[in-house]
């Protein structure tokens, strides 16, 4: 949702929404700039900062697991990307396919290799980039970061989400033909013919963009479209959810029980020493 012009394959809060409720970090940016974990943790903890001082108790909501375990956990300190390698990288990508990238990978780092899918090429490039510029794996590197927010704050962390999975399937095939009918297809074309941003962009290659775009470029009819947006979306539903239910120290509730979640915000002791 940071980035201008994406609204509606982001399902990003209609106008009045934001107006009546008030949002950060919202249309910060245009598509020529890329947002990364790093500036949501200095963004984030800027307001953070800024809430406690004066007296509010900031609230941060979304579904990207990664920023928030940034945000929480720290960032490692690795090296900025390398547009060359990288460059060399695809071209390897596309003549022998991702998983020749893979056996490189696991050859250099076998640990982090193993800890990833095949498939998964945004981390394998990422690994080998890391890799080439410090002469150590990967795997040595990451997860070293110092947990200071977690220090220094009361943290409450609570996950919502449909327990019956039938109901999460229908709510996606829902908000989904709602994108569609409130114009993706128009959405995305204009954010390409407006922008000259790489195929690589991480908002091109989202969930809804990247199958747009494909139908733009006549690769998916619209069945197509439809079926593998909502294909994708399922599958990173059910990531996410795997992932809460791992995470330490997060109340999980379901989505239709709204009483029991504000009793429990009413009851916590993190919020009564706030007020």
């Amino acid at each position: 949702m940071v980035y201008k012009g994406f609204d509606v394959g982001s399902a990003k809060p209609k106008k009045e929404t934001l107006k009546k409720y008030p949002h950060k970090l919202v249309d910060i940016i245009t598509a020529e700039n890329i947002y990364t974990a790093s500036n949501f943790i200095f963004d984030a903890k800027e307001l953070i900062d800024k809430a406690h001082h004066e007296k509010k108790i900031p609230l941060l909501v979304g579904g990207s697991m990664m920023y928030f375990q940034s945000l929480l956990k720290g960032l490692d300190k690795l090296p900025e990307r390398n547009e060359q390698y990288r460059e060399q990288l695809k071209i390897i990508q596309s003549q022998k396919g991702t998983f020749e990238l893979y056996k490189e990978l696991e050859l250099k780092d076998p640990e982090y290799a193993n800890s990833i899918q095949k498939n998964d090429s945004q981390r394998i490039i990422r690994a080998l980039e890391i890799i080439q510029e410090t002469s150590r794996t990967a795997s040595s590197q990451l997860g070293n970061a110092d947990n200071k927010l977690l220090k220094e704050s009361h943290i409450m962390q609570l996950g919502i989400f449909p327990i019956e999975r039938s109901i999460l399937h229908k709510r996606i095939d829902k908000r989904l033909k709602e994108l569609l009918n409130d114009g993706l297809i128009d959405e995305t074309k204009k954010i390409l013919d407006a922008y000259e941003i790489k195929q690589d962009h991480p908002a091109l290659k989202a969930i809804n963009y990247k199958q747009a775009i494909k139908y733009i470029n006549n690769d998916y009819n619209e069945d197509e479209l439809y079926l593998k947006a909502l294909f994708a979306t399922r599958q990173f539903a059910k990531r996410q959810i795997t992932w809460m239910r791992s995470w330490a120290d997060l109340e999980l509730f379901d989505l239709n029980q709204e009483k029991k979640i504000i009793k429990y915000l009413k009851n916590s002791k993190e919020i009564k020493s706030f007020v």
